[in-house]
This record gives structure tokens, sequence and C-alpha cells, in this order.
């Protein structure tokens, strides 16, 4: 059983535990991320400690390229974060400035949750990535809708309200050796209805706004670049980014691509796109 402070964010089959610095703030974590606290035992445990600060840190977009590493640890972006992680126990700590706990900026925050995942996905040899797009299950197949910031994840998430919608920023892919499965994901983004859920992918769409609702082909090799481009990076606690990385983006962007259509979706801003989904996916099944 958990300590009252403690609070275990499951994400796919990681778990990773929090110690908070008290009972109500492992209890607002479970309302932010709208998700019990869970029963199994963390596979990375965290001690949370929330840093007083007068001034006026400078967020940086990415937690990742702002990270270094150190004798004792790491820190990120001049101390907004810093802390230290053992990858045989797979304990740790880690020191986070307030002004990344309230507010819009606790999705900041999220990101160095990220790296505690990808920590706990070592633990646990699990072959899966995280993806920023938007997941939608219709039909029992999922949908993954990729593109830069304001390409329209949160546009489709908000059309897709008839489906189950995973999430808009964040989900979750997992390799079987009959085809990956979609699997949502507690982080959050602007679509706050998002609901739990997986499902077999069925297709990876390139998001672009356009005149009219269109799927095109697209070459593998553009396919898998953008693809790779919002795979969330492979980096734990215990590392920071490196030519590797880049690299281990790729694989995992070809491997994507290799398993299931990817194709660019050019769309309006009305749910018209899934007559066009439905109909071309349904036909490839029956051919």
């Amino acid at each position: 059983m958990a300590a009252k402070n403690q609070y275990r964010l499951k994400v796919g089959r990681v778990v990773i535990g929090l110690n908070c610095p008290d009972a109500a703030y492992a209890d607002s974590l479970e309302q932010y991320f709208n998700q019990t606290n869970d029963p199994q035992a963390p596979d990375v445990e965290l001690d949370l400690n929330l840093v007083a600060h007068h001034d006026q840190p400078a967020i940086p977009s990415s937690l990742i390229l702002t990270k270094s590493l150190r004798p004792d640890g790491f820190d990120i972006a001049d101390g907004l974060i810093s802390g230290c992680y053992d990858a045989r126990s797979g304990k740790g700590e880690i020191h986070v400035k307030n002004v990344l706990t309230s507010g819009l900026l606790t999705r900041v925050f999220e990101q160095i949750l990220y790296q505690a995942w990808h920590s706990g996905r070592r633990r646990l040899n699990y072959d899966a990535c995280l993806i920023h797009s938007a997941g939608v299950i219709q039909g029992g197949r999922g949908f993954l809708f990729v593109g830069p910031s304001e390409s329209g994840k949160t546009t489709v998430a908000r059309l897709s309200n008839r489906h189950i919608v995973l999430n808009d920023e964040m989900n979750l892919v997992e390799f079987h050796p009959d085809g990956p499965l979609l699997v949502g994901t507690p982080f959050n983004g602007h679509f706050r209805d998002k609901q739990p859920g997986t499902a077999p992918l069925a297709a990876i769409l390139l998001l672009e706004k356009g005149p009219a609702h269109r799927l095109e082909a697209i070459g593998c090799g553009e396919a898998a670049g953008a693809v790779a481009g919002q795979i969330a990076p492979p980096v734990g606690l215990d590392d920071a980014a490196s030519v590797e990385t880049r690299v281990a983006m790729l694989d995992l962007g070809t491997r994507l691509i290799q398993s299931v259509p990817v194709k660019r979706m050019s769309f309006l801003p009305d749910s018209g796109f899934w007559s066009v989904l439905t109909r071309t996916f349904t036909t490839d099944q029956r051919g």
C-alpha cells in the first residue's frame, strides 16, 4: 500500500511513484492527472522536493535540450529542476522550483515524468514509445494523428467526441509480434475529456489543414522522418540527449511506419474526415 504522501502514476506498464512533500500535494496530483493512485509498487520511485524561489526563471520549451549531467546527478535549465537517479534501485530524487507546480506550467513539469517513464521502461525491458499525437479509438481500431504544434491535434480530438479520445498531446505505442497497440496516457494536453483505452493501431495520419478532407500517400523516408520527429526522446533520468538519441528516434519511427499504414491527412475543421478514414481503412482491410 502506498504511503499517504505517495502518488503512483501508471503509464502503460510503468508505474512512477512520487513521494510528495505531503498528502495534500499527492491528492492534487491524483486530481490533476485524473487517475487513481495505482496499487502496484512503483518501477521508478522519486522523492519530490518543491523549491521556493523569488526569481522569475526562464521556462524552456524542452527539458531535454536544457539538461546536463554532473557527477552527482543532473541539472535542467539552470536549476529549474535538478536531481539524481540510481538505475539499479530505480530510486532517486528531484528538486522542482514551485513555478512548475501550478497552472499551465505543470505541463512542463510533466516532461520530467517522460524521463522517469523511460527509466522505468528500461527496467522492465518494455518495448514501447511515447509519441506526441492525438490518439483516437474508433470501431475498435486505434488512429494516431501526428504533426507539429498547431497542426490540428487538439482540433481532431474535439471533432472526435463520438469516439474514444485517448489524448491530444501524448500517447503510447506498445510493440507486439502481432502488431503495435495504441495506449492512452494520463498526461495532459488542451483536451481534458480524454478517456483510457487500448486498441490495435490501424494507421498514422500526418496532419495538414487544407481545403478538403483528403488522404494522400507519402514516401517511406518522409514518413519515417515525420513520425520520428514526434517521438518523445528516449532519454531517462540518468542520461542526456545525444546523437544516439536521434538515431533511436528514427529507428522507432521506422518501426512504426513498417507496422501500419501512414498517410498525409488534409482536413477541414469538421468531423467529415472520419468518413474518409472509415471508408479508406475498411476498404484496405477487405482488400
